[in-house]
């Protein structure tokens, strides 16, 4: 992603040189209903309303994603909640299986347990 950043910035940042040197001439930028008049060279205001539609539309995606951003932060902290939870009961599990081992008795796991420990199923008998 870095390299790609790189692969339009330093094309795009000669292309702006290059406009801004050759468009130097100077221009009157009058603002209409006020009585404002400024000489500027042609580049600053070309510039300027591309830098401002470009803020007009960041703003514009940002707004508009709001939902999206929030239905994540929602997301993120369910997934937060679960893993607590699980985790929870692991220790829970732990503690039983600890508490019966102290006790003398074997450990009572249940197969599916046993096959989430293993990451694999439980063993079918053949033929079934």
């Amino acid at each position: 992603m870095r390299v790609l950043y790189w692969i339009i910035a330093i094309p795009l940042t000669i292309l702006i040189t290059i406009f801004a040197v050759a468009n130097r001439q100077a221009t009157t930028l009058s603002l209409w209903p006020l009585p404002f008049e400024m000489d500027l060279p042609l580049f600053v205001p070309v510039l300027g309303a591309l830098l401002l539609g470009l803020l007009i539309g960041l703003l514009f995606e940002w707004l508009l994603t709001g939902k999206h951003r929030r239905a994540n932060r929602k997301m993120e902290s369910e997934l937060t909640r679960l893993r607590r939870a699980q985790e929870a009961a692991r220790e829970e599990e732990r503690a039983a299986i600890a508490s019966q081992k102290q006790a003398g008795q074997p450990p009572m796991v249940d197969a599916q347990s046993r096959a989430d420990k293993t990451n694999t199923a439980p063993i079918q008998p053949a033929g079934v």
